[in-house]
């Protein structure tokens, strides 16, 4: 019996053995590995028009998943869908790291010391941007740059396809052909439209002659309207639903659509478009300056640009994007014309804000009014 039994206790020893020298090496192995590649992933935190939220993880930014690798990072994204959203982050006590705002809101966040001036030597692809965003006065701040442009286009008109040529005047939006089947973004920026659409140009500082004017225009669209989309997901679910038919946008999500099979494409009236670009910042509570400048770089690289063009409709601030482009994008995004940039009517700010505020309300509760009182009729 023992002669039977040494072999295997030798058997089981020399199995305890192994186990113990296995832990011992994996245990070695992560040491090692924990001293070369020291702690955790920096996290870097983001907040932004969600626009540039990744379509599968709106958690993370476009881009995340070669930046995360290349640069040893972990990005964190706060999707946000008004202006005064972002700015509420930029002052809240979340340590943001890097903003994205609209030009706009570039001069507001200086203005309340909220960033941080930026070091171009540790952008290179800086130097590659459009002619018109780089250097930009609005990027500008007594002679220091503050944001680093990504992505610009129009605030235009959306609209299916199938159901209408393409619009020639914002003016479309009051057609009862269409009654039921519009959206508008619940923004300030449907004042703007409205005021195109009666032939205002001053669109950012009307006189309350004219405000009498959009409200009572916008009024009568109320009868029309189905929903105010309060962001990118609300606007695209509402077209994939079937619902809309027209609406206004600041990004084009018609190559996303066709996905499922719903044909929209995007008009700039005869009356002109407002626009915008926007820029990253960083924030003056990051602690991650040099992560945060290699970051900023890495988004403006053609390839990362191209993935932004592909996911929101809009136009690159980088010029070297181009080559990675087909003729019908960059005829789509007007990119072959060289004055088309400055053809916009840049989101500016608004010297009576309030007034637009004061309004925007009352539109918004005349909305709601009409929607209770045709839920109580049925």
């Amino acid at each position: 019996m023992i002669r039977i039994g040494m072999p295997i206790m030798r058997r089981s020893l020399w199995s305890i053995s192994f186990f113990i020298l296995l832990l011992f090496t994996l245990s070695a192995h992560s040491v090692v590995a924990e001293d070369a590649l020291g702690k955790k992933p920096t996290l870097l935190r983001i907040a932004g028009w969600d626009v540039y939220a990744d379509p599968i993880n709106r958690g993370k930014t476009i881009g995340y998943k070669s930046a995360e690798r290349q640069l040893g990072i972990t990005i964190e994204f706060t999707p946000l869908s008004h202006l005064d959203e972002i700015i509420d982050a930029a002052e809240s006590n979340n340590d943001y790291d890097i903003l994205i705002i609209s030009n706009e809101g570039i001069k507001i966040l200086g203005g309340m010391g909220l960033i941080s001036p930026l070091s171009l030597s540790q952008i290179p692809n800086y130097q590659d941007l459009h002619h018109s965003l780089r250097y930009t006065e609005w990027g500008q701040i007594e002679s220091k740059t503050y944001a680093v442009p990504w992505a610009w286009g129009p605030t235009g008109l959306l609209y299916d396809t199938t159901q209408t040529e393409e619009p020639e005047s914002w003016n479309i939006l009051w057609d009862e052909r269409f009654s039921g089947q519009i959206s508008l973004w619940n923004d300030v920026s449907l004042i703007w439209i409205t005021a195109l659409s009666l032939g205002y140009d001053n669109v950012y500082n009307l006189t309350r002659f004219q405000l009498d004017n959009v409200r009572n225009k916008l009024l009568n669209l109320n009868q029309r309207i189905f929903r105010y989309y309060d962001g990118e997901v609300d606007a695209i679910d509402s077209i994939i639903n079937g619902e809309a038919v027209l609406l206004n946008s600041w990004f084009d999500p018609s190559a996303r659509l066709l996905k499922h099979k719903r044909n929209f494409r995007m008009a700039i009236p005869k009356e002109g478009a407002v626009g915008m670009f926007d820029s990253y910042l960083i924030s003056r509570n990051s602690r991650q300056n040099e992560i945060a400048h290699r970051f900023i770089n890495h988004q403006l690289s053609p390839i990362i640009q191209r993935e932004m063009v592909q996911i929101t409709g809009l136009a690159p601030a980088n010029n070297e994007t181009m080559a990675l482009l087909s003729a019908d994008e960059i005829h789509a995004l007007h990119l072959g014309e060289t004055d088309y940039f400055n053809r916009m009517i840049l989101w500016d700010v608004m010297p009576r804000k309030q007034l637009y505020e004061e309004l925007l309300s009352e539109i918004r509760s005349d909305f709601q009014a009409r929607k209770s009182s045709l839920s109580i009729k049925k």
